[in-house]
């Protein structure tokens, strides 16, 4: 996907060539993942009607939150859903009822999985309701939709296999269903379309074929888009899993992009066209298609309503701390409220006379300082007026230098990210020329390190206050993964911590695990199962570790350069593990009998 922006700011200057950068850019197309833009749970139609006042109030409540939820302008829609949502949750904690408290948690997951920034939490609210809901036989409906929520919340993790485990239960208890109650269960679909986002298309295709039929699907404007999302999971088991070329469903995906008002939803839908039409070979379609998920990500960027949202999320977690303590207070404070109001008036009563034969007294000096004051504002005040002239000089002068500086830095920036294009392109061209086996590894592992440079200069411009390393390590391993490849089925799972590192930090990092990756994909031997890839980062108190492992072992007949001392030579990729290891005062340990798990631990 960094190349693909690259791409397309390198064609807006020169547009005669796109064609030739299209075909490009198709070499080194991403592995079917789950999209950048997540899809966040909508409310769902099927709330239960109010059987009192109470509910009537907390249901008055979640409506009014929908509302302004289904608006999907996107954080700012968030954080004032969130209002109405503290307010049922307190309604809810109060009374007790257990479809009040589902209900409550239900909405504040939905909430959590639409930030998409604390995913743990997001899962630990969907269980909660799912639990709740299903102690009440007469919402059956309402449980298995929270439920396949809990699976949603694990892809966003990712976590592949509880979010699996979770839709072959449910697929389990749901097969034994008549098809009557089947087809009130339009989030099947879903489901399916969970099953593709973690890369498990046989599960995908074996829900449509269980749990729903064509003619049982329609878009629902107050939940999903149903249909749409339908037409998107057959178009994925046509290119990924089928192998249709052309692929039938990808003219009604098109069609239902274009039906698509919302601008997050339209998000969506172009960059898995973009991702769908580049797998099938149809290199213009995708072009536009990425042209246009920029164009859209773009204008969607808004970091006021990012910061808007995380207050309103630790407003609502203060709310119900406040609430329990507010309870407590109440009582303590009826029964010393009488004796305080007592006591207090007879100090008033008796401090009154005291305070009044004083005041008198008081009013004549105080007449006399102001007189003295006033005097002496005066003179500071055209002191003032002099420095504030010279200082409003000064201002301009700094601001105009400010101004200078950062076209500056906009220019140098622009310049480095054209020249690593450059090369990128010119490496590029030498592979396709050369003969050599030899020659091309060692070109592709040049034009690798190159687009790890080239990801990680153009996260750093797309978030000028701080690096997303999560996003930035996904993308990066996606396009040594496609460039790779070659049609060997690869899985990766990346867990992040909230990381700080120095930002000297990032280029090292991405270039060893450019190198780890390139290594497992090179001579991992998974004896015909799937290559997985496995990273994690975790804070500890003193230092920052990066585990890499993967469930290969070395191929027998072409056996990878052993890790070797610092003191000692061996292959390009481990002197460059190596000297960046040592750059970043870092510790790299591994074992010998298994040498494709590696520990990079970086002090802090």
């Amino acid at each position: 996907m960094v190349f693909s922006l690259a791409a397309w700011a390198w064609c807006r200057r020169w547009r005669r060539h796109w064609p030739l950068l299209l075909l490009a850019g198709a070499a080194c197309q991403p592995a079917p993942a789950p999209p950048a833009t997540p899809r966040a749970a909508p409310p769902s139609a099927a709330a239960p009607a109010p059987a009192n006042a109470r509910q009537a109030a907390f249901f008055a409540l979640i409506y009014a939150g929908d509302s302004i939820y289904a608006l999907k302008n996107g954080d700012q829609s968030l954080a004032r859903s969130l209002v109405y949502y503290t307010r049922a949750q307190e309604l809810a904690a109060a009374s007790g009822d257990t479809l009040l408290l589902a209900e409550a948690v239900f909405a504040k997951g939905r909430v959590y999985d639409a930030w998409n920034k604390e995913p743990a939490k997001t899962i630990a609210y969907f269980q909660q309701a799912t639990d709740l809901f299903r102690q009440l036989p007469a919402q059956r409906r309402r449980y298995y939709y929270a439920w396949h929520l809990v699976a949603h919340a694990y892809d966003k993790v990712p976590d592949t296999a509880r979010a699996v485990a979770v839709l072959r239960a449910m697929r389990r208890e749901l097969a034994a269903q008549p098809a009557a109650v089947l087809r009130q269960m339009p989030f099947t679909v879903e489901m399916a379309l969970i099953a593709t986002q973690v890369g498990h298309y046989a599960l995908a295709d074996s829900l449509l074929t269980t749990l729903t039929r064509r003619a049982w699907v329609r878009n629902d404007p107050a939940t999903y888009d149903y249909l749409s999302h339908y037409y998107l999971v057959q178009s994925r088991l046509d290119v990924y899993y089928r192998r249709r070329r052309p692929p039938p469903y990808l003219d009604s995906l098109e069609g239902a992009y274009r039906r698509t008002r919302p601008a997050p939803d339209r998000l969506y839908y172009a960059q898995n066209l973009a991702r769908l039409a580049a797998a099938a070979g149809q290199y213009p379609k995708a072009y536009a298609y990425q042209s246009k998920f920029i164009y859209l990500g773009d204008s969607l960027h808004d970091k006021a309503d990012v910061n808007q949202l995380r207050r309103a999320l630790l407003h609502a977690a203060e709310a119900a701390d406040r609430q329990q303590r507010q309870a407590e207070a109440r009582s303590q404070a009826a029964r010393t409220r009488t004796l305080g109001l007592l006591s207090s008036g007879l100090v008033i009563i008796s401090l009154l006379g005291f305070y009044l034969a004083r005041q008198g007294r008081r009013a004549q000096a105080q007449a006399r300082r102001l007189a003295t004051v006033n005097y002496a504002l005066g003179t500071t005040n055209q002191e003032l007026a002099t420095a504030s002239q010279a200082v409003a000089a000064v201002n301009r002068q700094l601001d105009d230098k400010v101004a200078q500086v950062e076209l500056l830095n906009k220019e140098i920036q622009h310049r480095v990210k054209n020249n690593l294009h450059i090369i990128y392109s010119l490496l590029r061209m030498q592979e396709r020329r050369t003969t050599s086996p030899e020659v091309l590894a060692q070109l592709q592992a040049a034009r690798l390190r190159v687009e790890s440079i080239a990801t990680l200069h153009n996260q750093l411009l797309r978030n000028p206050a701080g690096l997303d390393m999560s996003e930035y390590l996904r993308a990066l391993i996606s396009a040594v993964v496609a460039c790779l490849a070659n049609g060997r089925q690869v899985v990766t799972h990346l867990r992040t911590d909230d990381l700080d590192l120095p930002t000297d930090s990032h280029f090292p990092l991405s270039l060893i695990l450019n190198e780890l990756v390139t290594n497992s994909i090179k001579y991992a031997d998974t004896a015909g199962q799937a290559l997985e890839i496995n990273v994690s980062v975790a804070r500890r108190p003193h230092d920052t570790c990066i585990a890499y492992a993967d469930n290969g072992r070395p191929a027998a007949a072409n056996p990878p350069p052993p890790f070797r001392p610092e003191h000692e030579l061996g292959g390009l990729g481990t002197q460059i593990i190596v000297l960046l290891a040592r750059q970043l005062n870092a510790t790299l340990t591994t074992r010998p009998e298994q040498p494709f798990h590696y520990e990079l631990c970086i002090p802090r």
